[in-house]
């Protein structure tokens, strides 16, 4: 974890886009993560200048991209209308990543696997293979951010789609809210982990969930965590998240305060550009 980025969702400090990035600056990230499904940084709200305009900012202020965000709201890829959907945003936003130079695109993708059978859904498969497909076509990879499945229900996806291009981010607090052990998905895709959402949660179990929490205050292991994401190699983006507060900067702050201990952040190389 000594390469590692320390970043943050601009989505979750629930500002308007310029702010948020420039509160990114002044909590001296030195990297972003870029909601793209809808607002005002999703592909039908960014023309051509534009784009440019953000790549510019957002390298005048010392940070860099590490990923978009393609979490399209009601959209399942277990049901047919939904994967359609998510298929055509998401190759938008692939086509965005490329455009700005961004080597990533993260989505959350609950269930891919039906409730009772446990098998793969045809469905879900079909539309990872053509996002696969996109990806591959764009250079950008596409990782995912699993919450709901199995570890081994994953490997079987992973291993019957056989597409480099899909990935893995690590959410442990989201695993931990589904009575699921973080650890088991760093031990099974080492290799095939592209970024982390640094947030917590309380376990969940026998039927329930848990819910989020300040960073430290939760049921995630983060000292046997970082201890396996350094052992598997991992460098990729740290992204700080906390999607449910009413003090976002705040809460964010404290994590990258915390974290510190656990990771060593990039150096920023702060561009000489006037902020102003």
């Amino acid at each position: 974890m000594e390469r590692s980025r320390l970043g943050l969702d601009l989505g979750d400090l629930r500002l308007p886009a310029k702010e948020a990035i420039r509160a990114a600056s002044e909590l001296s990230m030195s990297t972003i993560e870029i909601p793209s499904a809808a607002g005002e940084l999703s592909p039908e709200h960014l023309s051509s200048t534009g784009r440019r305009h953000l790549a510019r900012y957002v390298a005048g202020l010392g940070l860099d991209i590490a990923a978009l965000r393609a979490d399209v709201p009601g959209a399942h890829f277990t049901d047919p209308a939904g994967a359609e959907l998510r298929v055509e945003r998401t190759r938008e936003i692939l086509q965005l990543a490329a455009e700005l130079n961004v080597s990533s695109v993260t989505a959350g993708v609950g269930a891919l696997t039906h409730p009772t059978s446990g098998e793969a859904s045809e469905v879900a498969m079909q539309a990872l293979a053509r996002i696969g497909e996109y990806a591959d076509l764009y250079g950008v990879s596409f990782s995912i951010r699993p919450g709901e499945d199995s570890v081994d229900a994953l490997a079987g996806i992973v291993d019957q789609l056989g597409c480099p291009s899909i990935r893995f981010t690590l959410d442990p607090a989201a695993l931990v809210m589904a009575g699921r052990d973080p650890m088991s998905l760093v031990a099974r895709f080492p290799d095939q982990l592209s970024m982390l959402h640094a947030r917590d949660g309380t376990a969940g179990g026998a039927g329930g969930t848990g819910s989020e929490t300040r960073f430290g205050e939760g049921d995630v292991d983060w000292v046997g965590l970082f201890a396996g994401l350094e052992a598997a190699g991992f460098s990729g983006a740290c992204i700080l998240r906390r999607t449910d507060t009413q003090t976002p900067v705040e809460d964010i702050a404290i994590a990258r305060e915390a974290i510190a201990g656990y990771v060593r952040p990039v150096q920023r190389a702060r561009s000489s550009r006037s902020r102003g």
